[in-house]
């Protein structure tokens, strides 16, 4: 393949990345607080309403984790960010936030792609923009959910955010690895605790990874490893302070656990009924218009021992992803842990199928090297002009027919930049907006203090999450009131 047709092939997957973010973006001038927004934030808003200060409000906000930490949960980090839902700034910020978290997650992925594909298989700019876009675009437009994932912000900060904030410390660990600096080192420990207080679905696999480098380094007795240990150190320690919060305990007692055992095998297990489910056409499409680009740059794997402990390793990675949730909860977890799964799985898988790619490309020139000059000549075939435009002719050839394919079986439909056109062409989200604001006109009246809401008659599939409960007692109606001043809330269901 040519640097021209890598070229061209790379702008086009940016632009077609770039149109099916602007609907999912657009959307979000429809999103607003919902749930856990207001139950974190209800204590930072009535502060800075108070005082008006920045600063109080994040000292408050320190304050809600050492709360949640003796009574909920210890993921601190997280809590922090919940207590400071972006709602307190002003609706504009709640509507903001889809764009910048997809940006964020994007951003992460071709953050951690640069080293591994410019670096290590010593491509070209192109392949990586390549590459990234690609996995970008299966990954947001194939994602199993939309709400919880993208639009709401205590769900989705805490999966996909810190998710996307474990592309970035791995990024930077590969450019540390590759090109060394203290710096790095200190800012990848500061980073790793505060990614070690968020979940550990996406929190488990990066510890596996960087303990395996470790191992690695230490087994050819190279002094990067001190800098790794030190890494994995700021990891444990973040895990630890996370792991042994007495809110955990208090707060697994209303769940059903597991032994850990039980926990790797089910992940297991579960591993290869994912890999059923979400290898699809969509899957394959992507993967044949990367082959040419992954074949051109394959890595040289002239060990089958070396090939197969990467190949399951990186397996077991992918499963460690649903190991927390089989541990705490003896199920896959709700919508948006496995949103970040599927993440998970769409990185793992492509980087397996490279791995592939690669073994087979070194198997034949292994072959090569011990037929010689019969191989040889089978080498001048295969380079012959003729045979390459023939085979960029089924390459093409083949994508067109998978494209038909979804098209007859209706997958366009299926994908995230449909279903947002969808919801703003059909006025559903407009008319979800329309209700939220009935609502806003309720909260701002101080005459009101026992407000009874309407059920939402439109919900958007991207944007409705849930409603708030019929019991004016429930926790989270209680904080909606004392968010908004009131005495009571509830639906009227």
């Amino acid at each position: 393949m040519s640097e021209k047709t890598e070229r061209i092939i790379s702008y086009g997957m940016l632009v077609l990345l770039i149109l099916s973010l602007i609907p999912m973006m657009y959307l979000g001038r429809f999103n607003h607080p919902t749930g856990d927004d207001y139950y974190y934030g209800a204590v930072t808003k009535n502060v800075l309403e108070e005082t008006g200060s920045v600063l109080h409000t994040l000292a408050e906000a320190a304050r809600g984790v050492g709360v949640q930490y003796q009574r909920w949960q210890g993921t601190y980090s997280a809590m922090f960010l919940m207590h400071l839902p972006p709602q307190l700034w002003g609706d504009w910020a709640y509507r903001l936030f889809p764009a910048v978290l997809l940006l964020t997650l994007i951003g992460g992925i071709f953050y951690l792609g640069k080293p591994f594909l410019c670096t290590a298989m010593q491509g070209s700019k192109w392949f990586w923009v390549t590459v990234s876009a690609g996995v970008s675009l299966l990954a947001i437009q194939t994602v199993p959910t939309w709400g919880e994932t993208f639009y709401w912000y205590n769900g989705a900060m805490y999966y996909t955010g810190f998710f996307a904030l474990g592309l970035y410390l791995l990024g930077l660990f590969a450019r540390w690895l590759y090109h060394g600096g203290k710096g790095k080192v200190v800012a990848m420990m500061v980073l790793g605790l505060f990614f070690a207080g968020g979940n550990y679905v996406s929190f488990l696999p990066v510890m596996l990874i960087v303990a395996a480098v470790l191992v690695y380094l230490i087994c050819r007795k190279d002094k990067r490893w001190g800098g790794t240990a030190l890494v994995l150190i700021s990891l444990v320690v973040g895990l630890l302070i996370s792991a042994m919060a007495p809110g955990n305990q208090l707060r697994q007692d209303g769940m059903w656990q597991i032994p850990i055992w039980k926990a790797v095998a089910k992940s297991l297990v579960q591993g290869i009924r994912y890999v059923d489910a979400w290898t699809t056409i969509w899957w394959w499409l992507m993967a044949v218009v990367l082959t040419p680009f992954l074949w051109k740059y394959a890595p040289k794997v002239k060990s089958n021992l070396l090939w197969l402990a990467v190949f399951g390793y990186g397996y077991g990675v992918f499963c460690s992803m649903s190991c927390p949730t089989f541990y705490t909860m003896n199920s896959t977890g709700p919508a948006r842990a496995v949103a970040i799964v599927y993440y998970g799985y769409v990185l793992t898988s492509i980087c397996g199928y490279a791995w592939v790619l690669a073994w087979v490309k070194n198997q034949w020139m292994l072959l090569g090297e011990r037929h010689g000059e019969k191989q040889q000549y089978v080498f001048a075939k295969f380079s012959d002009r003729k045979l390459i435009n023939k085979g960029n002719y089924v390459w093409i050839s083949l994508m067109i027919v998978l494209l038909v394919v979804q098209l007859v079986q209706g997958a366009f439909a299926d994908l995230s930049v449909t279903v947002a056109t969808r919801s703003l062409a059909s006025d559903e989200a407009a008319g979800y907006e329309a209700e939220y604001q009935e609502r806003i006109e309720v909260w701002e009246d101080k005459k009101i203090q026992e407000v009874i809401l309407q059920p939402y008659t439109n919900r958007p599939v991207m944007l409705y999450v849930g409603d708030f409960s019929g019991d004016p007692e429930e926790p989270t109606n209680q904080k909606l009131a004392e968010y908004y001043h009131k005495k009571s809330v509830h639906v009227e269901y």
